[in-house]
């Protein structure tokens, strides 16, 4: 059969109804994509948002001050609020034991100016102070001296003094260790007459029975 010349061959046009509809598929395709970038870009954004918070590397007790302390970053979500935040490193008086690794508490700190006190080293037998005893603890100095021969029973010089540090590193001729006590500075005369006239026993106050000064 041959072809027929003068006729073109027409093909079916595509509906306008079927072309309106691929394009708002294209749209909605688009518009979707663009909302989840959005979302993620938002999600990621919030995941990032961080807070630096204040926590110790040892035991505060009850009284003493804030040493010890490092900062760490920490995703934001509201918890934080209750805990010292701040770039600068806080100051202040601990109210109530903190335990090493513990978030500061703002309750737990006060901004009352510190007591006035010095340092005070007391050189002790490992034998007459507690085992594990470290910076922040709370002690109290019992004095044991002699009269003309006979013993006389302790005596409480001091108590609820909060140890700075304990340099287990430096030895006396003895085998004392020093540990380094913070003093309010009217007690220091009683305290070093205490050091001069007997043996010196460091009994640590347990943290439940810690009070601030």
């Amino acid at each position: 059969m041959g072809t027929r010349w003068g006729k073109k061959q027409q093909v079916a046009p595509r509906s306008r109804k079927s072309a309106r509809w691929s394009d708002a598929r294209l749209w909605l395709g688009v518009s979707i994509l663009i909302g989840s970038m959005f979302i993620g870009a938002k999600v990621m954004a919030t995941g990032e948002e961080s807070v630096t918070l204040w926590r110790t590397n040892t035991e505060l007790a009850a009284g003493s001050q804030l040493i010890g302390l490092e900062a760490v970053v920490v995703a934001f979500n509201g918890a934080q609020e209750p805990y010292l935040q701040g770039l600068m490193q806080p100051e202040g008086i601990v109210l109530r034991p903190i335990g090493a690794g513990e978030f500061i508490p703002i309750n737990a700190i006060s901004s009352v100016p510190i007591v006035d006190s010095r340092v005070v080293t007391v050189s002790v037998d490992p034998l007459h102070v507690a085992i594990g005893l470290n910076a922040g603890d709370q002690v109290d100095v019992w004095a044991s001296g002699e009269d003309g021969g006979s013993a006389l029973p302790p005596v409480l010089v001091l108590s609820g003094l909060t140890v700075v540090e304990v340099a287990t590193d430096v030895v006396g001729t003895g085998g004392e260790i020093g540990v380094v006590l913070q003093v309010p500075v009217s007690k220091v005369p009683d305290l070093v007459s205490a050091l001069r006239s007997g043996v010196i026993d460091l009994v640590k106050v347990p943290v439940e029975s810690q009070v601030a000064r």
